[in-house]
């Protein structure tokens, strides 16, 4: 009975052993999947890549094996004192060399161009997988951390470049191991014609094969098992820095390098606690940087002692075989170069998988987010071009909750808006007032229900035209570190007296005309020596970019916001003369807005309360008069 379940108790231990081991292989695949992929990707980024690393390997490979070949002949010749022999050896060893060191000395220039630009065709993959996906995802806190976390580790550990780099090491490594697998194949063939004893026993072939073999798999166990446990190891070190990582760039990009924080910083005298902070975290890292240097040094010296066994037993190994007479002195140098090549190559080989695997695991995500899937449809149905503007939208039964969220933010919406009319949206802070404009813009989807365009379901137009109809001042709007034309021409084709047009109608010519290059003048310090403008600046160029984009529909997303009312009501006027003969749409929870408006949606609680004009609104005594009577005193 013991020994039943001894034995089963054994064979439940090597099954576990052999799904474990088969786990790995898997595991081994599946990362060197993602690894081609990766090379495929580079490949339809540049064809000539490739090639050219092709092409380098060749170049190493001819001149280290044909260096063993030359220099064998070399010392043999001299030995034997056929000197016009040997000069023959000589100058096409010295030959050799220039024609493949010049020629590798080119590829090293190449590959740095080449790693330089990989390096930027991560980033330029990255961000157009951003621009792909739908806004709705891209506003997902997690999805912006992902975006980060990428970039931070490709900045860290490298990217395509180095994936490239280790895939043509392993090559490398096969093609060293394949060469000297025929010359050690015919070095061990080769039997002794001289000697007796221990080394004549060692150089007979029938010995020197299983010789040899076991001094390979010593040095093959050895080199899985060192690099198994360093692996181990930097995989730990490399999922316990993103952290650190995130705080110290917070602290050197958003609090020392934002010369607006400064005014902070000075007034409440924060600057000891900031270098304590920035002390504290630089420290963490440090240690963490340490700790990764002391793991590569021990693998290191780990790689370096069975190499330089490997290595001393090739040199024995050969010179048993010149003792015995069954190779030439010349042939030693030979031999005994291509048994360390060998050994070297299992080693690269080994190290090189395991720096593949270690790439590909960050990779990963890389690649899964690139296989992100858009949370929108994809219509194709264009969109009518009307001179006239007139186009039908309406909200039907329209309900959205944002993701991750069970309370709706708005609640069965139904409204058309009426072409080259003036709607103001009102309500109080949160009531679903913004929500509905990005719905409307097609920013995000509705949970339930739909808006259609000229009786159609938006979601089958084609994204990027139905977007042409809408022309959108938000309320956090950006400007950009560009020239000022490109901010107002937004990637239109450059018109010079449209943009001045544009500028004059948003109050920003006399702005412009006083800056020192006028249109062509760079806004910020970010991108160069630029012109720092104030929020009231900045708003009139968002609106004249609004106004150059000359779209059927345009609206102001509550981009006064932190204006008093009185200062908005103006904002809102003018914008109303800018914007004659269009639709417009005005987003507001204040009521100043609302007075030159053909028509007023009342927001509450995700619903449309009340919706008609001013006056008709104010008899009603309902919410929108409440609002307008609370604030009447700051605009009557």
């Amino acid at each position: 009975m013991k020994t039943k379940i001894f034995n089963c108790a054994k064979g439940s231990a090597e099954m576990r052993e052999k799904l474990k081991t088969g786990k790995k292989w898997k595991s081994a695949l599946a990362d060197h999947k993602k690894g081609f992929r990766l090379l495929k990707m580079i490949h339809q980024e540049d064809s000539s890549i490739l090639p050219g690393y092709l092409l380098d390997v060749g170049l190493q490979l001819a001149e280290i094996y044909g260096s063993l070949f030359l220099s064998a002949g070399l010392i043999d010749a001299l030995l034997l004192g056929t000197f016009r022999e040997a000069l023959f050896w000589a100058v096409a060893l010295i030959g050799m060399e220039f024609v493949l060191r010049t020629g590798r000395l080119w590829m090293q220039n190449w590959f740095r161009k080449v790693t330089t630009r990989l390096w930027l065709v991560f980033y330029v993959w990255l961000r157009k997988k951003v621009f792909s996906l739908d806004y709705e995802t891209m506003e997902q806190e997690k999805v912006i951390d992902r975006i980060a976390s990428l970039e931070q580790t490709a900045d860290m550990y490298g990217s395509l470049g180095v994936v490239l780099y280790w895939y043509r090491n392993m090559l490398m490594a096969a093609l060293r191991m394949a060469a000297s697998a025929v010359l050690v194949g015919s070095l061990c063939l080769k039997a002794p014609v001289r000697g007796k004893g221990m080394f004549g026993v060692l150089a007979l072939p029938a010995v020197s094969f299983p010789l040899f073999g076991a001094a390979l798999a010593g040095m093959f166990w050895a080199s899985f098992r060192l690099s198994g446990i360093f692996a181990k190891e930097r995989r730990q070190y490399f999922e316990s820095n993103t952290g650190m990582e995130q705080r110290l760039e917070y602290l050197v990009e958003q609090v020392f390098m934002n010369y607006k924080a400064g005014k902070v910083v000075r007034i409440f005298g924060m600057e000891e606690m900031l270098r304590q902070n920035s002390a504290k975290e630089t420290d963490k890292m440090l240690a963490h940087y340490d700790g990764m240097l002391w793991v590569g040094c021990r693998e290191n010296m780990g790689n370096l002692s069975v190499s330089g066994l490997f290595t001393l037993f090739s040199y024995l190994f050969a010179a048993v075989k010149a003792a015995t007479g069954a190779v030439t002195v010349g042939a030693f140098t030979k031999y005994a170069g291509a048994l360390t090549q060998f050994g070297s190559a299992c080693a690269d080989l080994v190290l090189g998988n395991v720096k593949i695997r270690e790439i590909c695991t960050y990779m990963t995500e890389f690649l899964a987010f690139l296989d992100l899937e858009s949370r929108h449809a994809a219509g194709s149905i264009p969109v009518e071009k009307r001179v006239d503007g007139e186009y039908e939208i309406a909200f039907e039964h329209v309900s959205f909750s944002y993701p991750g969220s069970k309370e709706p933010v708005l609640r069965d919406v139904n409204c058309k808006i009426d072409m080259k009319r003036k709607l103001a949206v009102v309500g109080r802070n949160g009531a679903g007032k913004t929500t509905f404009i990005k719905l409307l813009c097609r920013l995000y989807e509705p949970t339930q229900g739909r808006i259609t365009l000229n009786g159609v379901d938006i979601r089958k137009y084609d994204e990027e035209q139905y977007r042409s109809l809408f022309s959108v001042v938000f309320q956090d709007f950006r400007l950009f570190a560009f020239p000022v034309w490109e901010n107002v021409v937004a990637g239109q084709e450059r018109d010079n007296t449209k943009i001045r047009e544009a500028l004059r109608q948003a109050g920003a010519k006399e702005l412009v005309d006083g800056m020192p290059k006028g249109v062509d003048t760079l806004l910020y310090k970010d991108m160069g020596d630029g012109m720092e403008i104030s929020g009231g600046e900045a708003q009139k160029l968002a609106l004249a970019r609004a106004l150059y984009k000359d779209a059927p529909i345009v609206i102001l997303d509550e981009p006064t916001a932190a204006l008093d009312p009185l200062a908005e009501a103006e904002v809102y006027e003018r914008f109303d003369r800018m914007v004659e003969g269009k639709t417009s749409i005005y987003i507001s929870h204040r009521m100043s807005s609302c007075r030159f408006c053909d028509d007023i949606l009342v927001f509450d609680k995700g619903r449309v309360a009340e919706r008609g004009s001013h006056e008709t609104l104010l008899a009603k005594e309902g919410l929108y008069a409440k609002l307008w009577h609370a604030q009447a005193q700051y605009y009557a």
